[in-house]
């Protein structure tokens, strides 16, 4: 039973894993956050170590984690398997904050593909309204590649998320107003680039921006005034319990208990 548990906690754990990396992303920023883990685990696998065997790094040593004991061999396992979670949230993260570095990154590791810029042939806005709630794009473009013409719909080109919650149908619109406006402005520009495989033309990326820096188009920006909330939410919750315990302290402290010996006068 105790083998059963243990396998079902790490499938589960790789199933959390495997949607957060995977479901959207490249699986080559789970390649970038193994080698990471790697490189910063070995010169940290000595402070590891002596915080889980208390200082004898040992394989041998055992500890203790909510009343069971656990190899030491177990505990470095989970400590890398932490710190690859952790690191694979941070690049994704990173890339997805940053149109110009995703770019960048995605030409550096297709040096056989072939860039080119698109004709765009039409381009809108729309609304979702699921339970996650942003603003996209859709474009059609065409582009020539081995002598042919090509064209193409792209949906969900661009993607515009809100900070505050969307509670009303005028803050729909002024999103997908703003997108449509930072699009007319990518276009005008000539921002945009297609990289197409020369050997498979259906093989392609289309990147439309080349911000450094562009919160609003990660799903960070959506989660970031929960999180937020959510934070403010246990600090006030601290600080009054912190306050409570400092005014029991302070009355604990002055009140004075007088004892009278009653045994002393009685004998007298």
């Amino acid at each position: 039973m105790k083998s059963i548990g243990k396998f079902l906690q790490w499938s589960v754990a790789a199933a959390f894993i495997f949607v957060i990396v995977f479901w959207g992303n490249s699986y080559r920023y789970f390649v970038y956050a193994l080698v990471c883990s790697s490189l910063l685990y070995f010169p940290l696998q000595k402070i590891i170590l002596s915080k889980l065997g208390k200082g004898d790094g040992r394989d041998e040593v055992r500890y203790n984690v909510n009343g069971k004991r656990i190899t030491m061999q177990s505990g470095k396992r989970i400590a890398f398997a932490v710190l690859l979670a952790a690191l694979s949230v941070l690049i994704i993260s990173v890339f997805s904050v940053s149109p110009s570095l995703e770019r960048k990154e995605f030409a550096l590791t297709h040096p056989s593909w072939i860039a080119t810029a698109p004709a765009i042939i039409n381009f809108e806005s729309k609304i979702h309204r699921g339970k996650t709630k942003y603003a996209y794009l859709n474009i059609e473009y065409r582009y020539t590649a081995n002598g042919q013409l090509y064209l193409r719909k792209l949906d969900k080109a661009e993607k515009q998320y809100a900070f505050l919650p969307i509670v009303s149908q005028r803050r729909f619109e002024q999103m997908r107003t703003e997108l449509l406006d930072r699009a007319n402005g990518i276009i005008a520009n000539k921002e945009y680039i297609l990289f197409y495989n020369p050997q498979n033309t259906e093989q392609q990326k289309f990147c439309l921006a080349d911000d450094s820096f562009y919160l609003q188009r990660s799903w960070l920006y959506d989660i970031l005034f929960v999180y937020l909330l959510l934070f403010l939410f246990i600090v006030i919750i601290a600080f009054l319990f912190r306050k409570d315990y400092n005014n029991r302290m302070k009355k604990s402290n002055s009140t004075i208990h007088y004892y009278r010996r009653t045994d002393y006068y009685e004998n007298r």
